[in-house]
């Protein structure tokens, strides 16, 4: 039931707020920085991601420490050629941004953010210079937003990147605790395929910071993931046969499906199942599908009730491996 994300971007690595600090003397968050490092820091920033935008690979290279550069070139590579191709965008919001003094260099640096109520996370990281300062950054698309994770160093020629990591971070506006928390909200109501859809989303952008970014609800989501993907697959033996119906189509896969659509934009079940009707019999085809949608309801609870729009692949067998197998689709719109 797992869905992938089609935009994973991968991570670069060179390698405690308030009343939490560890190798810290000082820190400092938002509007508690200093204006002017502010202000020195966003323009930064601002060059970071008009470089990756315009695929400007020694661009970023120019802001990068050589501790960076060294451990992680390929890496740096990959990283604006795969924002370049997913994103195409220099602009940007800021979520937050850190300044932290250091006892000394080397000291590790744990950064907690409480001020965001399910949404609140810890950002660890090596500190490789007394000076050290975070962007926690997001990056806006239609249907998803990237998180951007740039951590400077101030050497004696100035601040540089230590670390640059990219992940997904929100998903039509929603991030990882917040379809967690749908998916909570639909499986105390015992309708268990939408919430295992919701926790799948979760799932696949938990992590946009990589190792280095941690959502204080992070343990609490893997564990829920984990139970009720047990329980659904122990509630529907799949392939599932729907009796209701004399041609008894197999029920065999559910998934989340994003669509763009203005007028269909969501998060909405994918239903993939076998039929015995030729695909190229569009009428008897048809005909089945609307059966079943009569009764998709009784046979996983709730799905007609959450959501306005249902998607259905038709299948004469039920794929095995990579192979592309031909499919009939299906919306069913619920008002």
């Amino acid at each position: 039931m797992k869905k992938t994300l089609t935009f994973i971007l991968v991570l670069s690595v060179a390698s405690c707020l308030f009343s939490c600090r560890f190798g810290a003397w000082g820190s400092w968050k938002n509007d508690k920085i200093d204006p002017d490092l502010r202000e020195e820091m966003a323009t930064l920033n601002k060059k970071l991601i008009k470089a990756m935008a315009e695929n400007n690979t020694a661009g970023v290279k120019q802001l990068a420490s050589p501790a960076l550069i060294q451990k992680s070139e390929a890496g740096l590579d990959s990283v604006v050629a795969q924002y370049h191709t997913a994103v195409k965008n220099d602009n940007y919001e800021i979520i937050d941004e850190y300044y932290t003094k250091n006892v000394a260099a080397n000291n590790k640096n744990t950064l907690v953010t409480s001020d965001k109520a399910e949404n609140n996370y810890t950002v660890d990281y090596l500190a490789l210079n007394a000076e050290m300062y975070v962007s926690v950054l997001k990056v806006k698309l239609p249907t998803f937003s990237a998180l951007v994770l740039a951590v400077y160093g101030r050497y004696d020629n100035g601040w540089k990147l230590n670390i640059l990591n990219l992940g997904n971070y929100e998903v039509l506006g929603k991030t990882a605790p917040e379809y967690y928390s749908e998916a909570f909200t639909h499986y105390q109501q015992k309708d268990i395929i939408d919430a295992i859809d919701m926790i799948s989303i979760a799932s696949e952008i938990a992590q946009p910071g990589g190792k280095f970014f941690k959502y204080k609800e992070e343990d609490v989501m893997k564990n829920f993931y984990n139970k009720i993907l047990k329980e659904a697959n122990n509630q529907y033996k799949l392939p599932l046969a729907v009796k209701q119906l004399k041609t008894a189509p197999q029920l065999f896969s559910v998934s989340p499906q994003f669509i763009n659509d203005p007028a269909k934009a969501g998060v909405f079940p994918l239903i993939k199942y076998k039929s015995n009707i030729k695909l190229t019999d569009t009428v008897a085809l048809n005909a089945e599908n609307q059966e079943l949608q009569k009764v998709i309801g009784s046979v996983f609870k709730g799905i007609d009730k959450n959501n306005k729009h249902i998607f259905y692949f038709a299948f004469n067998e039920i794929p095995t491996g990579s192979a592309l197998a031909k499919r009939y689709g299906f919306v069913q719109d619920i008002k």
